[in-house]
């Protein structure tokens, strides 16, 4: 199996769970997956704050470099942003046809629901905004945004 195949096969989990046992139950797996999988965005976050965000996402060994991911990330004056130009994941789907899982939760709302509540723990607010089209489909572009808030 290659990462492009699990993409298809999280996309379709994720509106199985939904059609299948609601949307609270779609949540509920991502916050499942937040708290066990998510492991080195956590410690990084734990350790370094907005600079392990930057280091988790950003770069060769980034997550998003790795995925080749079309995107720009900044630190800049305590906030931390990036833009997602062009999503592999859902290029990837869009190339092989699939239907994206859409409506309230979408496919793209499971990387605010993974990582927020990781920065939440070490007193991080993140903020996304994410492109859909006129049906609600998200369209592979997003912005967010992380900064640090008072514990």
């Amino acid at each position: 199996m290659t990462v492009h195949d699990f993409i298809v096969i999280y996309n379709e989990s994720f509106k199985y769970i939904k059609d299948k046992y609601g949307a609270e139950a779609l949540k509920d797996l991502w916050s499942t997956i937040s708290k066990q999988w998510c492991t080195h965005l956590d410690g990084l976050v734990k350790e370094k704050g907005l600079e392990g965000m930057v280091e988790y996402w950003d770069g060769d060994d980034g997550t998003l470099g790795r995925e080749q991911a079309v995107y720009s990330i900044k630190l800049e004056n305590g906030l931390f942003t990036g833009i997602m130009h062009k999503c592999p994941s859902v290029g990837e789907l869009v190339e092989r046809n699939r239907e994206i899982c859409s409506g309230v939760p979408d496919y793209c709302d499971h990387c605010m629901a993974l990582y927020a509540p990781i920065a939440e723990k070490y007193g991080i607010k993140m903020l996304w905004s994410i492109e859909h089209d006129s049906n609600g489909v998200c369209q592979g572009r997003c912005k967010w945004s992380a900064y640090q808030t008072p514990l």
